[in-house]
């Protein structure tokens, strides 16, 4: 019991130490502090140096190695392709239709890229008559698009299916797609 009350105690004289000064002591009047003023220093005066123009090494378009085109498929003939009534359009099958055409293996070009292959299946005139095509092959499951094309300077408008590695995959459809549409569809390299 005297334990707590010496504790008590000390208790007391400490706080009374921290806060004394706090609540019987006023507070001393410190100065006002002056603030300096800065004034904005002279503007540099600064000379500019004269320019000089940048040395170009001119390149002579005669020195650049010449990139050979890619070769243009032969010419089809525009807007034959007609579906027929007799003949129904296949639908894409997932297998190939030859066993071999499954194990074939991809092959590479100098760049070590894969060579794929897509069928040009007809040229148009008109961008919907192409789209028209593209998308009824798109129907039955077929990977077909309208590639743009200029000849001669006339806006022609390619319907192709694929890319594809394996190219007897293509080879399986193109002679059906051939009687289907009553054209002669090519197999080229897929970017031609």
């Amino acid at each position: 019991m005297i334990k707590q009350r010496l504790i008590g105690f000390l208790v007391i004289i400490a706080l009374t130490i921290i806060f004394w000064p706090i609540v019987f002591v006023a507070p001393m009047q410190e100065d006002d502090v002056v603030l300096r003023v800065f004034e904005m220093p002279p503007k540099p005066d600064i000379t500019a140096s004269s320019r000089k123009a940048p040395e170009t090494n001119r390149l002579n378009v005669e020195q650049l190695p010449q990139i050979p085109l890619p070769e243009v498929p032969t010419e089809q003939p525009i807007d034959i392709a007609v579906a027929s009534s007799e003949v129904s359009l296949i639908a894409a099958e997932i297998e190939p239709l030859q066993q071999s055409s499954a194990l074939e293996r991809a092959t590479f070009d100098e760049q070590g890229l894969p060579i794929s292959w897509e069928l040009q299946i007809a040229t148009f005139s008109t961008e919907s008559r192409a789209q028209s095509i593209a998308e009824q092959l798109q129907n039955k499951g077929h990977k077909a698009y309208v590639s743009p094309v200029t000849i001669d300077a006339k806006g022609l408008y390619r319907v192709r299916i694929g890319p594809n590695i394996q190219k007897s995959r293509l080879l399986d459809i193109q002679r059906d797609i051939d009687a289907y549409y009553g054209v002669k569809s090519e197999i080229i390299k897929f970017g031609v």
